[in-house]
């Protein structure tokens, strides 16, 4: 096991909701700094730049985009809600990058790809909303090539991104995400039986990377 960085987080009523809300997530939005620095982060610290990644919870696949920009990756950008997709697909459309990223329509608790497909899967803002975490947990690891790596939680990146966005943030999303405590967190991920992980809750956000064991 990794060890963690201290710190410290409704099940969701309907579908849709699984995802959050369409204005805080589009490309040409207010939050669009937010995806650029994340993507950042994550090819920062996982080093995948190749092979096949998944979004889950993708929305519009704001990350999506992002992660494309930077890396030769394949993305699948899933989601439960396929009014969100539609979107997605136009800003596909206007990114010209619908040879790079394929829009998919699934749940995380059962997703609908095989085993040992991804070499990387990678979320933001949807953990909060999953109704059963250790489950959605085990399909990610799951889904995951051996040696592959999962970076799943939520944040804006930076406190300066941040202070810049929230308002906004709050603007087009009145309702208060849930909050997942870290040690629950640590117990979930636990639960799944995942154990080689990092847990992160700093500036960046609450996140949790993990790794799917090589086999022998």
């Amino acid at each position: 096991m990794l060890k963690v960085k201290k710190g410290k987080e409704k099940e969701k009523k309907k579908a849709d909701k699984n995802s959050q809300s369409v204005g805080t997530m589009l490309i040409d939005g207010a939050h669009a700094p937010i995806y650029p620095l994340i993507a950042h982060q994550i090819i920062s610290k996982l080093h995948i730049t190749e092979g096949v990644a998944i979004d889950v919870g993708a929305g519009p696949a704001s990350l999506s985009v992002a992660m494309a920009r930077l890396s030769d990756l394949k993305i699948y950008a899933m989601d439960i809600s396929a009014e969100v997709i539609q979107i997605a697909q136009e800003s596909m459309e206007k990114e010209g990058l619908e040879n790079r990223i394929k829009l998919v329509h699934g749940d995380v608790h059962q997703m609908p790809f095989p085993h040992d497909f991804a070499d990387l899967v990678f979320s933001r803002g949807s953990m909060f909303f999953w109704k059963d975490l250790p489950t959605a947990f085990r399909e990610i690891y799951r889904v995951l090539k051996p040696g592959g790596s999962a970076y799943v939680g939520g944040g804006f990146g930076s406190v300066e991104v941040k202070e810049k966005v929230k308002p906004q943030f709050e603007r087009d999303s009145p309702n208060s995400i849930p909050k997942i405590p870290i040690d629950t967190l640590e117990k979930t991920v636990l639960k799944a039986g995942i154990n080689d992980y990092t847990l992160i809750n700093d500036d960046s956000g609450l996140w949790v990377l993990f790794k799917k064991r090589n086999q022998i």
